[in-house]
């Protein structure tokens, strides 16, 4: 156990300079969306502890805030406490992902097709600037800024299907998956094709194309689930 999951557990300090600090707004709410955020974006990984003093110093806020925030991510069972009381993010399985992946080619398959219609001009510039960003974090190897960007092209896509309870759902699948994102830089192979589907996507919601757009979605999310798949345990017993 301890050897198949120790390149899931960079250490937090490591990522410190993502994170931003808590000003004007209800600080359990606030710090409760940027962990939510450090989630999806690949900041805390699988089985990283998250301690409330760090959290708390890089944020800027005192401790309480931070507690009760990651109370109640527990509570939506985002995160999970363990038997030494340390409060991290649960260990994904090859058994667990393969549950979410049809619900996520399904669903965001469908933001895609329901977005198509809805792109306009400014859109697809603020795509192909996406894309080309992407391109450059790819060949130079920063999967950190790699992972953001990726988010956000996906949620600037999502957005556009104009359906915000098909977004909760989303975020709430990518909160799920994204702390193991961090182990796809681990494979060459994606790492070097990683913008493929994303400009098929693109290609097929300028030609108008929803169906395309929404097959192209469901080979990219299954292209990552391939190249993560190897480097997860296959059930919680293992």
């Amino acid at each position: 156990m301890q050897n198949k999951t120790q390149g899931l557990i960079p250490m937090l300090g490591d990522r410190i300079s993502e994170m931003t600090k808590i000003e004007h707004q209800p600080l359990s709410d606030r710090a409760y969306h940027e962990i939510l955020k450090g989630m999806t974006n690949g900041i805390f990984a699988p089985m990283q502890p998250l301690v409330i003093r760090t959290l708390a110093e890089t944020y800027g806020i005192s401790v309480t805030p931070i507690r009760e925030a990651l109370q109640r991510l527990v509570a939506e069972r985002l995160l999970v406490v363990l038997p030494n009381r340390s409060i991290v993010v649960p260990l994904m399985t090859q058994e667990r992902f393969n549950q979410l992946l049809p619900v996520r080619v399904a669903l965001e398959g469908m933001a895609a097709e329901l977005a198509t219609p809805n792109l306009g001009p400014q859109d697809f510039v603020r795509l192909h600037k996406l894309l080309d960003r992407i391109a450059e974090t790819a060949a130079g190897y920063d999967s950190r800024t790699y992972l953001k960007l990726n988010r956000e092209f996906h949620f600037t896509i999502y957005e556009k299907a104009r359906n915000p309870e098909l977004m909760h759902v989303i975020l709430g699948l990518w909160l799920r998956v994204g702390p193991v994102f961090t182990g796809l830089f681990d494979d060459d192979h994606y790492r070097q094709h990683a913008n493929d589907e994303h400009r098929h996507i693109v290609a097929a919601m300028e030609r108008g194309d929803p169906r395309a757009a929404r097959d192209s979605i469901a080979r990219d999310l299954t292209l990552a689930a391939q190249a993560l798949m190897p480097r997860l345990l296959r059930t919680a017993a293992d």
